[in-house]
């Protein structure tokens, strides 16, 4: 199925969370089981980060068949073409907008040398004993496999994954001896990998975020992958780091979440 679903979801940038939920091991794919409504379309699934990605318009059973299956605060991803399709069959959640970014060129930072900034795997990594614990699981996790892909924060399961694919990579920016700010491939495709970026709060607008997403860009191109930059309309300091460093938009993807008084 992960063939099939893989066929009818190409390598762009604004497709960079479901293309890269079917690569990354950790997903299942839904159809609809009459072939008639196959062709409409299906969901891809990643439970232990209570995500999923509806690609089409599959029946509305379906879709929530699925999501009635998940534990944890489900984002629900979507094209804009589909939300009304989508939102029919999730009476009464939230929707918002989310902004794809990516460098339609080569940027003017690409061949810099970035001071005080480290890559670092699970073999290698510093101490993170100075990190707030959600942060610190979240790294820790991420260096598992067991990446966070998500627009809207919420609870997620406790569950394990396989070990990743391919050596996860973080990049952070130093201060005084400590990683301050981190930045990882939340998702990876042939061509893109999707930006996960998070800095201590006392740190913060003070260039480490930006220092820790050029370092990790630089890595990344060497394995043939460019960045893509999502964040919702409502994330304004990320929309405008992104600007900064020569991003564009290049997509937009819904995103549903259940109500807030959800059970």
């Amino acid at each position: 199925m992960i063939d099939s679903a893989l066929e009818r979801v190409p390598d762009d940038p604004w497709r960079i969370d479901t293309r890269g939920m079917l690569l990354s091991g950790r997903a299942e794919v839904r159809f609809p089981s009459t072939p008639e409504s196959a062709a409409d379309g299906f969901l891809v699934c990643m439970a232990d980060a209570a995500l999923v990605s509806i690609v089409g318009r599959p029946p509305g059973a379906l879709i929530r068949d699925t999501i009635d299956d998940l534990e944890g605060d489900v984002n629900v991803l979507c094209q804009p073409a589909d939300a009304p399709h989508v939102g029919a069959a999730l009476a009464g959640w939230m929707r918002t907008l989310a902004i794809l970014h990516a460098l339609r060129s080569h940027p003017s930072w690409a061949d810099d040398l970035e001071p005080e900034t480290r890559i670092f795997h699970a073999a290698d990594a510093p101490s993170l004993a100075h990190v707030p614990p959600v942060l610190r699981r979240e790294l820790i996790d991420a260096l598992r496999g067991r990446t966070t892909a998500r627009f809207v924060p919420g609870a997620l399961p406790d569950r394990d994954v396989p070990p990743p694919l391919e050596p996860m990579p973080i990049a952070a920016s130093w201060s005084a001896g400590r990683p301050v700010s981190f930045c990882y491939p939340a998702l990876r495709t042939e061509s893109w990998w999707d930006v996960s970026i998070e800095t201590l709060e006392a740190y913060q607008r003070q260039g480490h975020a930006a220092r820790a997403v050029r370092a990790m860009a630089r890595y990344m191109w060497r394995t043939g992958r460019a960045p893509v930059w999502g964040a919702t309309v409502a994330n304004i300091p990320s929309l405008s780091l992104a600007r900064r460093l020569d991003f564009q938009e290049v997509g937009r993807v819904c995103v549903f979440t259940p109500p807030r008084d959800a059970g």
